[in-house]
């Protein structure tokens, strides 16, 4: 019996599934477990991309956490996986850690940010955007 190569425990094509979610899930608490538990609780998950700096991203963040919490994130990491016109991160608003994703054809994404004060509640924010060149 020929051996087999081990499989990922996890699948970059569940993408699609995330990316369908975020059209229909009403609850971003679902729709971000669900997240959590096929990509980001698979270490090998992050060997996929590279960062990227993306000008829509790195504005909208600010707004957002300045929206919910009226502080500024730092530590913002990107990284995009360009065949699934994926990109997926994270950030700090105090010491609390912030998660995104984006779809860039889509032009949608979510934001999940751990409360500052200390409240163990997680916001979320679903977005939708591109950058507006003014020049």
């Amino acid at each position: 019996m020929p051996k087999s190569s081990p499989q990922p425990s996890f699948s970059l094509h569940k993408l699609r599934e995330l990316q369908l979610k975020l059209d229909n899930e009403k609850d971003l608490g679902k729709f971000w477990g669900f997240y959590m538990d096929r990509f980001i609780d698979h270490p090998e998950f992050l060997d996929f991309g590279a960062p990227v700096d993306h000008p829509f991203l790195k504005q909208i963040i600010p707004l957002l956490t300045q929206k919910l919490f009226k502080k500024d994130p730092y530590n913002l990491l990107l990284i995009q996986i360009p065949e699934y016109n994926f990109i997926h991160g994270s950030f700090l608003v105090e010491n609390e850690i912030g998660g995104i994703i984006y779809f860039e054809k889509k032009r949608k994404g979510v934001a999940a940010i751990s409360d500052p004060n200390q409240s163990g509640n997680v916001q979320y924010s679903r977005f939708t955007g591109y950058p507006i060149d003014r020049n």
